[in-house]
């Protein structure tokens, strides 16, 4: 087998068990693909480089966050509105433990965690 052919084959997605107090229950959360986030950086991006965590955030928790037991995604492009009506704790721990395993700087994640409404610039947070 050539090398191309075992890093193909290798599955190299990144997953970790979330505990989520405020629903009292454990979602897995994902790493993205290296498509799903430049996709996700793109269309969260301004024309000054800085990234919109408001629009970033239910992009991500839509993305990542999947049933435990199924394998399932939990959620779809339809919850986004929802998805921000809940408990901003939660999805600051889904987004951030989300951002570490998709690659994000430390930056990013930094600013995700806080549920901070400044956007830190593509440059200086992504790796």
């Amino acid at each position: 087998m050539s090398l191309r052919d075992r890093i193909f084959a290798v599955d190299d997605a990144s997953r970790e068990l979330v505990q989520i107090p405020e629903w009292n229950l454990e979602v897995e959360v994902r790493g993205m693909s290296g498509a799903a986030r430049a996709a996700l950086t793109e269309e969260s991006v301004s024309n000054n480089g800085r990234m919109n965590l408001k629009k970033m955030m239910p992009e991500i928790v839509i993305g990542c966050t999947f049933d435990p037991e199924t394998g399932e995604q939990v959620f779809s492009s339809e919850d986004a509105e929802a998805i921000m009506s809940k408990s901003g704790a939660a999805l600051e721990r889904i987004t951030s433990v989300a951002m570490r395993l998709s690659g994000f700087g430390s930056e990013a994640v930094d600013e995700a965690g806080k549920g901070s409404s400044s956007t830190p610039s593509v440059g200086s947070s992504l790796s």
